[in-house]
């Protein structure tokens, strides 16, 4: 799981969003999310696959995100999309046109 900022200030995150990733997630997410500002922009364009952590993970940054500013995602792939459906949160994450 890579996660960096690209040249608009989204965090990007590329690879599998997945349970066996996500205390490496959490440790790289955080000091990143300290440095956006009030807009906190998600491109999951370049995940392969996510699992409840990740969307659990996807939720937690939302509310830090929305508690200072707003929160977007962007780039979903249509798999991505089909699991966040599944899962049954899509009503609570809502991507970008």
């Amino acid at each position: 799981m890579d996660i960096h900022k690209d040249s608009s200030g989204a965090l990007v995150f590329s690879g599998k969003l997945v349970a066996s990733e996500i205390e490496g997630a959490c440790s790289k997410v955080e000091p990143l999310l300290d440095e956006t500002l009030h807009e906190t922009v998600l491109d999951l364009s370049d995940v392969d696959d996510i699992d409840i952590s990740g969307l659990q993970l996807v939720l937690a940054m939302k509310k830090a995100a929305v508690s200072d500013g707003s929160f977007r995602i962007r780039g979903a792939s249509a798999k991505v999309r089909e699991i966040v459906f599944l899962a049954g949160f899509d009503g609570v994450f809502e991507e970008e046109a």
